[in-house]
């Protein structure tokens, strides 16, 4: 057993382990314990078959344990990518030069840097380097990967360091299981001065997703490493994620194809937080215009916040709880007990809440609305505290440094933990709000129809025959074609929406578009589809204040003031021009796409309209019901 022991504590990469090698002599309340057998020799000291184990695994003189052997040691392309990382490059260069394994390549892919990376590159004659203009990390990372040798591709990122071991152990997994691709923990290095020590203590850092110990939902992308096979069969990284999110949107892709991410817990790179109070800020503003573009593509994992929804545990500095959250120990019962957890607190929903944009949004609403009705005005104030209560527990809990750490420093790691999830969450409301809007001039274009395509009618509802079998599918894959053709912002049902596409309009409304197809027998079928409109958050928030307002200002004159519901009336009338304007044009888009899938309009009257491929006039249908079971042809 205890030759399993240290070859599990080689495997896992453990710093070390203890054994009892000698049976002490020792006493209780004045008397001495003679059943004790712990140790590797008898009381007489005499060695057991322990010792000679130990000695097979370890030796006489030497206490390092060596590596075991690789199962596979397939050659592995590490690729870092770097934008203005000058500062920490060559420390991040140096330790890749000096890593723990046999066959590997560096590439350093520079994104358009203006600082002094080439000269530091140029430092390094094992690294092969690449020049390309500045168009974002996703970009790079598939530079890097088009250029790559390797079977494996690992990444990192220029502001860490791999430990020595990192390869080796990314390997050790990679290949121990029925893995696409594995990762490993990010730890920040010694910080250099009281502010970066401050900021690698705030909330908001890079960490990893884990479902259990050896599988994870994600690995950050300074810390994971892929299979050529599976990069491909993903089709990399979306080069729409500029500044993150990248990793995630891979790691989400790679589950979805069917495989699994594993995790590898001693696989360590140092990774620097930023060194500067507006870098932080601006790293936070980048993860929440990330998280925003990641909603319109993985709709299922984020709530209507735009929060993400994990399935797993994330792992990193503390989260956000309450002063009566303590950690606690477990002694045993009657305190009796080996061991304690090592668990940290979970997190507080509630205390999440109190610190989200949103509870600081309504809190600032409420202060307006004070100013109308003082009875009110005790309120946002209890709201404010119970954010800054969230933001002072955080202060406490933060594990600073402890040459760092000061009374300023815990204020500012106060002043971080308040300020940090409202700067993310006004990047990632303001970025959804500017990417769920289609440009005004994809809108105000119209579809090139021809006149027998073009139908006055309901413009909820589309109706739509074929007899060649041509079903609702393909009505959506030309709906797909033609909003990416034309630049139209839009998400597709995740699998739990009762939508099949919604369209993201105009700053009001967005559109629901829902098909089904009925099927009447060989390959005639009837497809239908229904348009919805769906109002945008500012519509809502925009008809609360101003119907507030409003029924304030009647509750607080004598008489009717006809003025203000007038003006009330006509915004509502704007309101619903906006909506119809949109969903005239969906349906104009709909049609378009009907006519590209060979299928037929169906009009209010029960009559097919001659598609654009034909040359002769359709013949009419004449049906009592165009939902009958057997539609005739």
């Amino acid at each position: 057993m205890l030759g399993w022991h240290i070859d599990s504590v080689v495997k896992c990469g453990l710093a070390g382990t203890i054994f009892f090698t000698w049976t002490d002599e020792w006493f209780t309340g004045g008397e001495e314990i003679t059943d004790w057998a712990f140790g590797i020799v008898t009381r007489d000291r005499k060695p057991k078959k322990a010792f000679y184990a130990i000695e097979e695994k370890l030796g006489r003189s030497d206490s390092a344990l060596p590596h075991g052997p690789l199962a596979r040691a397939p050659f592995v392309s590490v690729i870092v990518c770097s934008y203005n990382g000058a500062r920490t490059l060559a420390a991040c260069l140096d330790s890749l030069d000096k890593l723990n394994y046999p066959e590997y390549e560096i590439i350093l892919v520079d994104d358009g840097s203006a600082d002094d990376t080439a000269y530091v590159a140029a430092q390094f004659p094992r690294v092969r380097y690449i020049h390309q203009s500045n168009h974002g990390l996703s970009h790079a990372r598939n530079t890097g990967a088009a250029a790559a040798k390797g079977e494996v591709f690992a990444y990192t990122d220029s502001d860490c360091m791999a430990d020595a071991d990192w390869l080796y152990y990314l390997i050790s997994t990679l290949v121990s299981g029925d893995y696409a691709g594995v990762g490993g923990p990010n730890i920040t290095p010694p910080a250099q001065n009281w502010i970066q020590a401050c900021v690698a203590a705030a909330p908001g850092g890079p960490s990893h997703v884990l479902l259990t110990d050896t599988i994870a939902e994600h690995i950050p992308g300074c810390n994971m490493a892929f299979y050529r096979w599976a990069c491909k069969g993903v089709g990399g990284f979306d080069p729409e994620y500029h500044k993150a999110g990248d990793d995630v949107d891979f790691c989400w892709r790679i589950q979805q194809a069917g495989w699994v991410v594993g995790f590898s817990p001693t696989a360590i790179v140092w990774h620097y937080r930023r060194f500067t109070l507006r870098a932080f800020l601006k790293q936070q503003d980048g993860y929440g215009e990330a998280e925003s573009l990641l909603r319109f593509k993985h709709l299922i994992f984020f709530g209507p916040t735009g929060t993400a929804k994990w399935r797993g545990q994330i792992y990193g500095t503390p989260r956000f709880s309450w002063f009566v959250n303590r950690t606690v120990i477990y002694h045993g019962i009657f305190g009796e007990g080996f061991f304690q957890s090592i668990y940290p607190t979970p997190q507080s929903d509630i205390a999440a809440y109190l610190s989200s944009i949103e509870w600081f949004a309504l809190t600032i609403f409420l202060f307006g609305l004070g100013i109308f009705l003082p009875a009110l005005r005790i309120v946002p104030y209890l709201m404010l505290g119970g954010t800054l209560c969230v933001a002072v527990s955080y202060m406490v809990r933060a594990p600073i440094e402890p040459k760092f750490d000061t009374v300023r420093a815990r204020l500012l790691v106060m002043l971080l933990a308040f300020a940090q999830p409202l700067v993310r969450g006004f990047s990632r409301y303001f970025t959804w709000l500017r990417f769920k809007r289609t440009p005004a001039n994809v809108i105000r274009r119209h579809e090139h129809l021809p006149e027998r395509g073009r139908f006055a009618g309901s413009l909820n509802r589309r109706l739509f025959w074929s007899e060649q079998g041509r079903d609702r599918h393909y009505l959506l894959g030309a709906m797909f074609e033609l909003l990416d053709e034309e630049g139209w912002r839009y998400s597709t049902d995740s699998g739990w929406n009762e939508w099949d596409i919604q369209i993201y309009g105009n700053f009001w409304w967005s559109i629901a578009l829902q098909t089904v197809t009925e099927y009447h027998g060989g390959a005639k079928c009837l497809t239908r589809v229904r348009l919805r409109n769906r109002l945008v958050t500012t519509t809502v928030i925009l008809n609360l204040i101003a119907a507030s307002l409003l029924i304030y200002r009647q509750l607080n004159v004598s008489h009717v003031e006809l003025w203000s519901i007038a003006a009330y009336v006509l915004f509502l009338l704007f309101l619903w021009t906006r909506a119809r304007a949109l969903k005239s044009r969906v349906a104009e888009l709909v049609d378009a796409a009907a006519l590209r899938a060979g299928l037929q309009r169906v009009t209010r009257k029960q009559k097919i309209a001659k598609p654009a491929a034909v040359a002769e006039p359709a013949p009419a249908i004449n049906v009592t019901d165009p939902a009958a079971p057997n539609l005739p042809g």
